[in-house]
């Protein structure tokens, strides 16, 4: 009897946490994808060779990052072995969360002494709203995995610390250097080594040391490979403002990110109070352990700071979901509080419970609402898909056009290349919500937009169908569009692949192969002008090994009968560009004529080829 006790106490000691966070997350496991998932997804398509492997996994992508098992290898392995089911990616989630909330569990029982200490702090970490990101959106289980990595290590040198036995130490090492394909942030695990032996283990802290130089080698080697953007949102800000953005982050650890709560009789100022009474209780639970000389208590606290460090310099990208590692330290910290109140007393006791109901009030609302949120959206992108590919299958050489996407599944399904996963190509959109052009360091959603002299002639021509996404189904309106007034604009991006636009080349051009056109020496094309100052002629294409070999080639262009400045391509695929001068801005359109210095015949070709090109574009 006895025994069987045991045994339930200890599977509810371990299991507690992660139930209550299937609970809480539970509709992650009715979500599809969105966004950058996509992107991601699409990394197996460019892989046709053990090189391409490497570079696929290796090469820095997404803000300079370079994620091999998190990012790269997570979705690659998943796509080909699995494709577009999510309901695999979801079990790998929560299944390394599940790892991670044992690990918290575990340390801090550990470190505190206290059996319910590390139970109450993977509860306290599994309701914040942080988790939700990591959680529900399969492109941020590079959090998750790091998670996993950094408490990993520490356990196993909790365990060389506790029994001396050198293959602990050996074991951290190998998790400490693995957890750099997880993310960027393993590189302050030294940091958190070295901290806890400071006031923990000081007999150890030569070993802490002797990683801190493995970090700085890999900040210096990523910062090399890697360079760090100096404009824009992940520019980092090496000032005042890491303090204001660590202000922020403690906020939304202690309370709903984003001040968010679907309770609208909650005020602001009371979430202000709640979080400042629970800043006062960990100040003071902190006093009461540094007293009684559990120093532990201090590294909980720097824990926070510590992970957030790599974050703190972008102050443009303050982003719900990167207090997520650091939440642990107060959530140890937290738990510890918890566990001790409830054996101190009555009056202890009630405090204790006080205080974990305004944090879970706080934070159990907004960490369900925007689950839901997230997964809402994701349906919205699977049914947009869905009801593309059903378009496509009734209109197989048809163009699609679509009416009122707005902003939410714009960058959640359009923008990323959801439809290119699929097969689709040819999906266009008839306009844009304002509010897309808000962010142009995200994209050019004009881009996609099917100019107003495109649409007259394709439909005209039978080339197009047009669908109103607006509603749970897509609804072909084409009828009706194309009764419609609409802009007489020239395109200012032509996809020369495109049959669409074949109406804007000259005749000199060649047929369309695939998703290309080559043109001869010289071919012309009318586009329309540029918008604003500053814009350039984009030529995006190839050329052949053979027209390289006696040298780069000199590309000359000449717009409205004014020449512009030659440019070279010593390399396939190119880009060149050709500024524009000012005196074309506002133009509805403008001539085009491009000219190569030498063209090839390759094998039995009788064509005399220069380049061929996969876009034009006024940028």
């Amino acid at each position: 009897m006895n025994r069987a006790r045991a045994v339930a106490g200890s599977a509810v000691y371990w299991l507690l946490a992660p139930l209550v966070c299937l609970l809480v997350h539970w509709p992650a496991f009715h979500e599809w994808f969105r966004a950058d998932d996509f992107a991601w997804l699409s990394l197996d398509q460019g892989v046709h060779s053990f090189h391409d492997v490497l570079v696929a996994l290796f090469s820095p992508q997404a803000q300079g990052t370079i994620r091999p098992w998190s990012d790269r290898g997570f979705f690659m392995v998943g796509y080909a072995v699995f494709g577009l089911n999510p309901l695999p990616y979801r079990i790998v989630v929560f299944a390394t969360q599940f790892a991670n909330l044992a690990l918290v569990t575990s340390i801090g029982r550990r470190l505190t002494g206290l059996r319910a200490a590390g139970v109450c702090a993977a509860l306290l970490w599994s309701v914040n709203a942080a988790s939700v990101q990591p959680l529900v959106w399969a492109c941020v289980y590079n959090e998750v995995m790091c998670a996993f990595f950094l408490l990993l290590a520490f356990h196993f040198f909790l365990r060389h610390v506790e029994t001396g036995a050198r293959r602990y130490y050996v074991y951290q090492w190998i998790v400490f250097v693995l957890g750099f394909g997880a993310m960027e942030a393993n590189v302050v695990y030294p940091a958190l080594a070295v901290v806890y032996a400071l006031f923990c283990a000081r007999r150890y802290l030569w070993k802490t040391l002797a990683m801190v130089p493995v970090s700085i080698a890999y900040a210096v080697l990523h910062a090399a490979v890697a360079s760090v953007p100096a404009t824009g949102v992940y520019a980092p800000h090496w000032d005042f403002s890491m303090v204001r953005t660590l202000v922020t982050y403690w906020k939304w650890s202690l309370g709903p990110v984003y001040l968010l709560t679907p309770f609208h009789h909650v005020r602001h100022w009371q979430l202000g109070a709640g979080m400042v009474l629970l800043t006062l209780a960990l100040g003071y639970f902190l006093f009461r352990q540094w007293q009684a000389g559990k120093r532990v208590a201090a590294f909980f606290l720097l824990w926070f700071p510590l992970l957030l460090a790599p974050e703190l310099p972008l102050r443009d990208h303050v982003t719900e979901y990167y207090p997520f590692l650091a939440l642990i330290g107060l959530c140890w910290l937290g738990g510890w509080g918890l566990a001790a109140g409830w054996h101190s007393g009555k009056a202890a006791r009630a405090a204790a419970v006080a205080l974990a109901a305004i944090y879970g009030l706080m934070a159990t609302p907004c960490t369900v609402m925007l689950c839901r949120w997230n997964r809402d959206l994701t349906i919205r992108s699977l049914h947009l898909v869905e009801g593309v590919a059903g378009a496509r299958q009734l209109h197989p050489d048809k163009a699609i056009l679509l009416d009122g996407v707005d902003a939410d599944l714009f960058w959640n399904a359009v923008f990323p290349g959801a439809f290119r996963l699929v097969g689709i190509d040819r999906v266009y959109l008839a306009g844009v919500d304002p509010s897309l052009r808000e962010h142009p360091e995200w994209g050019q959603p004009d881009a996609l937009v099917l100019a107003g002299d495109v649409t007259t002639r394709a439909l005209a021509n039978d080339e197009v169908e047009v669908y109103d996404v607006r509603g749970p189904r897509l609804r072909n309106i084409t009828s009706a569009y194309a009764r419609q007034p609409r802009e007489r604009d020239l395109p200012r991006l032509i996809e020369a692949g495109d049959p669409l636009v074949a109406g804007f080349l000259g005749p000199e051009w060649y047929p369309i192969e695939t998703n290309h056109r080559w043109m001869p020496r010289r071919a012309t094309l009318r586009i329309g002008g540029p918008l604003h100052s500053g814009q350039s002629l984009h030529l995006r294409g190839n050329c052949t090994a053979e027209q390289l070999r006696d040298g780069p080639l000199t590309v000359t262009v000449t717009v409205d009968g004014f020449r512009l400045p030659p440019a070279t391509v010593a390399a396939t695929p190119f880009e060149a560009v050709f500024p524009l001068p000012d005196r074309l801005v506002g133009k509805p359109a403008i001539q085009v004529t491009i000219e190569v210095n030498r063209t090839v015949r390759p094998g039995s070709d009788v064509r005399d080829l220069g380049l061929a090109f996969g876009e034009i574009a006024v940028e």
